[in-house]
């Protein structure tokens, strides 16, 4: 019969490894958000989470091109095709020419899409401000510049990321 192990003893948390523990949550739960809108919509995960990159990147004023949902999604380009021609059989995204360069596609969420999505992002959103309420706009911006110092550092930020070691 074996006995259960101990658990080894750790050194306790700093405040940097909390950090680091906390981002690795919220990356986690923020996964987790995209399943559920990929559920609340009645799509299969990888759909879902590129149609939440199509609503999002609308929002923010720079709307995704097929080429930048498949890096941001991590699929091939023929299996991003395939999914943008799914969502845009179910009339949730349409693709247009908008730049002056005819070959660029521009991927926008339908009204229908953003009709559906609505509620959801209702509710999410709704508890997104209040925890922002509680932070002044001098720590929000602390805030911001931290993560995007953390997010230039990251594997993949830039086109010069090293390779990895054999």
């Amino acid at each position: 019969m074996t006995t259960p192990t101990q658990p080894t003893p750790t050194t306790p948390p700093t405040p940097r490894t909390q950090v680091l523990e906390a981002l690795r949550h919220y990356a986690v739960t923020y996964q987790e958000s995209a399943h559920q809108l990929a559920r609340w919509m009645d799509l299969p995960i990888v759909d879902g989470t590129a149609l939440g990159e199509v609503i999002w990147a609308e929002r923010e004023g720079a709307p995704l091109t097929p080429a930048r949902l498949s890096s941001r999604i991590g699929l091939t380009s023929g299996a991003t095709t395939a999914l943008l021609n799914r969502l845009e059989a179910q009339g949730l995204v349409a693709r247009s020419r908008e730049s002056t360069d005819r070959r660029v596609v521009t991927l926008r969420p339908t009204e229908q899409a953003h009709e559906r999505i609505a509620p959801f992002l209702r509710r999410g959103g709704a508890a997104l401000e209040a925890a922002l309420d509680d932070w002044d706009d001098d720590a929000l911006e602390a805030v911001r510049a931290f993560l995007a110092q953390l997010a230039a550092v990251l594997p993949g930020a830039s086109d010069a990321s090293p390779t990895p070691a054999s």
